[in-house]
């Protein structure tokens, strides 16, 4: 009598989910740019993404846009308990962290006189 070992069920059972099938958006949504550096401004806007887990060795995709006919934004993924950047792209792109931790997004204006815009983003397993 065959009886499956706990990560044949546990594999059987994500690839009836779809997960292991294609990208998975893990976080995304809009902020304000981080001009003002702090999560929430005096007013109550939101300046950094939540926090969100990631993985060892998993490929993730950053996207976003900035509204704004001049504008450009960088990425900063930061450490959510120390608040150290973990790491920095200047363009829609890949990143592969080196150890699971729990992170957040701020977006830096990158033109003079262009802060305090909307920043769309999403964060998404890569394919």
């Amino acid at each position: 009598m065959y009886i499956p070992s706990a990560q044949s069920v546990l594999t059987a059972g994500l690839a009836m989910t779809g997960s292991l099938s294609g990208p998975r958006t893990v976080t995304k949504g809009d902020v304000l740019d981080y001009a003002i550096e702090t999560c929430t401004d005096a007013d109550g806007n939101a300046r950094c993404s939540k926090p969100f887990l990631v993985t060892k060795s998993t490929c993730y995709q950053l996207e976003w846009r900035t509204e704004g006919t001049f504008t450009h934004t960088t990425a900063e993924v930061r450490d959510a308990g120390s608040g150290e950047m973990v790491f920095y792209r200047d363009t829609n792109g890949e990143w592969t962290p080196e150890k699971g931790e729990l992170v957040y997004l701020d977006f830096k204006p990158k033109v003079p006189t262009t802060g305090n815009q909307t920043v769309h983003y999403e964060v998404s397993t890569c394919e």
